[in-house]
């Protein structure tokens, strides 16, 4: 008898040890390498995004029993737009979903709905050595900062800006205002908030030396080299060299 409730106790915990396994998520079992759809005789240029085909471990609840498919797009949906380790990158879209078998397994006690799928994923990741484009929207005597396709953010620090070829310019006029502001502070103050937009001020910009241009022309617009990629809560922030 007490052979036989060793082996019911020694069953029951490699059940549950089972059950721990099969929890409500999405694996990534295995990307494949990056593919293109793109063809052309032009020559290659260097690209932040690829596509790239992945397998994955799902597992559907029971609320989506008669509409998979939607269940399927909710899960893959949980990886846009955040950085993946997997294929190395930030996931923009996914496609092309295909279902390994024709039915999933319900395992142990458990109402989830397990299977296999394989989807095509397009990733941006940018590539060390490379050139991108992005929109100046600050800028500091320590660094400028930029979006990258109005998305991703990037920083220039000021050792990475040639001090031969620019300068921070500081705003006269900007100065010229606090200081105006700083002597009557106490008497405004009893008449006015500060507002707002004074808070906002740009107090400098970065120009160049030889022709007193501001940095990124009219449009703001900069190209840079790609020097250090840093992930950090899902996240990619390019740091860039001029």
């Amino acid at each position: 008898m007490a052979i036989e409730e060793k082996k019911r106790k020694h069953k029951d915990s490699s059940e549950k040890s089972h059950k721990k396994k099969h929890k409500s998520i999405t694996k990534i079992i295995a990307p494949s390498s990056p593919t293109t759809s793109i063809t052309s005789t032009a020559p290659i240029v260097a690209t932040s995004f690829s596509e790239v085909v992945v397998k994955l471990y799902l597992h559907l609840a029971p609320m989506w029993s008669g509409k998979t498919m939607e269940g399927v797009n909710e899960q893959l949906n949980a990886f846009l737009m955040k950085y993946v380790p997997e294929v190395d990158g930030i996931v923009l879209a996914h496609s092309d979903v295909n279902f390994e078998t024709e039915k999933g397994r319900i395992l142990y006690d458990s109402p989830f709905c397990h299977f296999f799928i394989t989807a095509k994923f397009l990733v941006w990741k940018p590539k060390r050595g490379t050139k991108l484009v992005g929109r100046i929207n600050l800028q500091s005597e320590d660094h400028i900062g930029l979006l990258i396709y109005g998305t991703f953010n990037a920083s220039i620090p000021k050792s990475r800006i040639p001090s031969t070829i620019f300068e921070w310019k500081i705003n006269e006029e900007n100065v010229e205002e606090e200081s105006t502001k700083s002597d009557s502070e106490e008497s405004e103050a009893a008449v006015e908030p500060v507002s707002e937009e004074r808070t906002r001020t740009q107090y400098g910009e970065w120009v160049n030396k030889e022709t007193g241009d501001s940095i990124g022309g009219e449009d703001g617009t900069l190209e840079f080299n790609v020097m250090d990629i840093i992930e950090a809560n899902d996240i990619l922030t390019v740091t860039g060299a001029l």
